[in-house]
This record gives C-alpha cells, structure tokens and sequence, in this order.
C-alpha cells in the first residue's frame, strides 16, 4: 500500500543502503524520489543525496537553530557515512540523544518528499517541535535496524580506511589493556596466552577491537570473579582467536552479537565449554601480500600507487608495455590488474579482452583506470571495475578492495567509479 509510513520504512532502508550498488530500490520510493525503477539503485540513491543536500540551510540560521541540526545530522550520518558515535561527537550530543533526532530528521525527510511529490500534507502530521511518538518495536525490527547499523558502521570503517588489515597480537595485546578497567570492576583478571608472530588479519582494526570486546563483555556478564585469557594463532588461511573464560555459569545468547560483522569480513564466530570454562573462537581470513599488476606507461603515476599501498596487504608490480602482459601474468600470477587503456604500441581495448579470454588471465579482476570515461565499454568487454582518472589514494585502493572481493565472489562495496577521492 503507497502509505506514508510504507515511504518513511523504505527511505529508512535506503539510507542504510545509500552507496550499497546491489540495493533493490521499492517501486514506492522510486516513485516518489521520480526515478525509473529498471534502472536501479544508481539515480534513487543520488535522488535521495540531493534531497539531504536540498535542507542545507541558509548560512544566517544559527547553528543551534532545528532545520540546521537536522541537516547536519542527515548529511554526517548518511551522505558522509559517520557512524553513529562519530556523528554524535561532532554534534555535541550523545549517541541515545543522536539515535532518537535520527529517527525524528528521516521522518522530516520522509514528509518533505511526500509533499513534494503528492502535493499534500502527510496524514497525522505533527509540528517540527514536537517529539516522536516513541512505540515498541518487534524483535525482527531491533534486529534488522542492529543488522543496518553493523553495515554502516563496518561500510564507514573501510571507507575511511580502505586495504586495512589488523596487525593481531598488537591489536589483543591493546584490546587486554583496554579492558582491564571494567574486568577489574567485576573481579575479573585479564590474560595474555600464547600470541603467533606475525599474523595479520584482513579486517580493519578497529572492527576487530570491537568484536574482541564484545567477547570479554559477555564472558563478564557470567562470570563472578575469575579469569578471561586470550590467544591467537595461525590456522591454514584463518587467523583464530580464542577468548576463555573460566568459570563461567550460564551460556551466551543464541544469535552472537558479533556474528554478523564477521560474516561480512569473511570470518566467524562460535563458542563451546570445557570443564567449566566458555571460550569464543573467532576465525579470520588472514591477510598475505595481495599482488597487483600495473599496467601503465606512467612512471610518475605508477609512483603514487606505490605511495597509496604503503602500510596495506597491497604491492605494486609496473608493466609499460602492453605486450608484456601476458607474459608477466603468466609468470607472476598477479591477484589483481589494473589496466590503462591508452598504451603504447597496442590498443588498451584488445588487450583488456585477451586478457578476459585468455586462460591464463580470465579469473583475474581487472581494473579499468584511465582517462577515457568509457565505463560501460569497459565492462562490457570484461573489466570488473571502471575507476576515472585523476584518482586519490582511498578511491584507488576501493577499488582494489571491491575487486578483490568480488573475485572471491563477496557482495561489492560502494561504487568505486563513484567515490569520493582524496
């Protein structure tokens, strides 16, 4: 039904979905955003930024002032892509505080477009002042809206900082020092078990921290005193992390509250008891040296994407001549390409589809980078991502990102033809 509270849900969707390209935009929001639905989440998503864009007040109001507030709010939160606490800091306010003028600003928005777009007032309208009416929620929404707020807190993380990976005993080490405070309120003495050198996670720091934490709090929340160990080692391609407390009475909730953010890095999480103790095992996708293959006649440009993967999993090798491709494809089996069209000596176009047919080549992405904005044809004859040229380092290394894991058959990020660059 084309209700007005059927607008509010799906705009609340969308916004969690703003720069997710496999979101399936509802014939509803289409209509009123005035959007083709057959052409996907592209023109809604930027209808909706506009819209955002559009409640930009004028710069005489003061700051204070409720239209500037809700403004701010909706572009931190969703046009910047700031997490909750990060919108919240800026705005001075706490993150309860921001979670509840969230709700209020969507709706705001939601009346506007609906105005704008049937020529009549919402039903039930209230004035800007007044508060929501605050109405219980189902379990499936709480669930869904905690499942929308990992992707965008996650989405944030790798967007402020794409091709990160933890480095995994530094980052437990920190996480033990961190905790010690609230362990000790509750009787509890934090431990170091054995730590493997060298492992490195493909996970951004921080999440990591994050899931590592929320494993001590819900051993502590069992636990009456005691003790909680972590330790860290190499299994095959997982890097596994155990978090052991012991004794534990009572047992963890069905659906860990970390699952989800590790399912979205490729990892895991389960628990089991022995002997009175409960321990957490985290499984993560360890993070080896991820080789790209250059191909460009730009000494100067292929110098800045040496400087963009410093301190990633990413290493540059540079080929200049087109006709060396093949051959070092064959002999360096490179992770990703990433190619310039307008080389020397061959034409870009052939070359991109020898190296979509070749057998030797056709499982490997390719990043189409180059000056000719030719997006469609690049795809069309087999690139896995288009990236214009001038790029910056987190557009660049997006890119490599999303690659990656659509080579490994994972959802695609933000479109990298559409981000930001530095």
């Amino acid at each position: 039904m084309d209700t007005f509270s059927a607008l509010a849900e799906h705009l609340y969707a969308a916004l969690n979905h703003l720069y997710d390209p496999c979101y399936q935009p509802p014939e509803l929001l289409c209509s009123v955003m005035g959007c083709n639905a057959q052409r996907g989440a592209g023109p809604v998503q930027a209808a909706i930024i506009r819209a955002i864009r559009d409640l930009e007040p004028s710069p005489d109001i003061p700051s204070d002032a409720r239209s500037r507030r809700i403004y701010e709010l909706l572009s931190s939160r969703f046009v910047q892509g700031l997490t909750q606490e990060e919108a919240a800091e800026r705005l001075g306010i706490t993150p309860r505080h921001l979670r509840r003028e969230q709700r209020q600003a969507i709706e705001v928005l939601a009346r506007r477009l609906w105005q704008r777009s049937r020529g009549e007032v919402p039903p039930e309208s209230r004035t800007a002042d007044e508060e929501p009416v605050q109405t219980h929620r189902p379990d499936t929404r709480e669930a869904e809206e905690w499942r929308s707020q990992v992707r965008r807190e996650l989405t944030s993380l790798q967007r402020s900082a794409p091709g990160s990976v933890a480095d995994v005993p530094g980052t437990v080490a920190g996480v033990v020092a961190l905790a010690q405070a609230l362990a000790s309120r509750h009787g509890v003495a934090l431990t170091l078990g054995t730590l493997g050198s060298s492992l490195v996670a493909a996970i951004h720091p921080s999440g990591l921290r994050q899931i590592l934490l929320g494993c001590i709090a819900e051993l502590i929340r069992h636990m009456a005193g005691g003790e909680i160990e972590l330790a860290a080692g190499r299994q095959g391609d997982q890097v596994r992390i155990t978090v052991t407390g012991r004794p534990v009475a009572g047992e963890p909730p069905g659906e860990l509250a970390m699952k989800e953010l590790l399912a979205m890095q490729g990892g895991s999480i389960r628990w089991h008891r022995l002997d009175g103790s409960l321990s957490f095992v985290v499984d993560l996708p360890a993070a080896g040296k991820v080789t790209v293959l250059v191909v460009d006649d730009n000494p100067d440009l292929i110098h800045f994407y040496e400087r963009f993967v410093l301190g990633t999993r990413y290493q540059i090798v540079a080929v200049h001549e087109g006709e060396a491709v093949l051959g070092m494809v064959q002999s360096l089996a490179p992770d990703i390409i990433v190619l310039d069209v307008m080389l020397p000596g061959i034409d870009g176009w052939e070359l991109l589809v020898n190296l979509h047919e070749h057998p030797a080549s056709r499982s490997i992405p390719v990043v189409v980078c180059s000056v000719v904005r030719e997006e469609e044809l690049s795809l069309a004859l087999g690139a896995t991502l288009y990236v214009p040229k001038p790029v910056g380092r987190r557009q660049f290394l997006q890119a490599l990102d999303q690659a990656l894991s659509q080579a490994a058959g994972g959802a695609p990020g933000a479109p990298a033809s559409s981000a930001t660059p530095d």
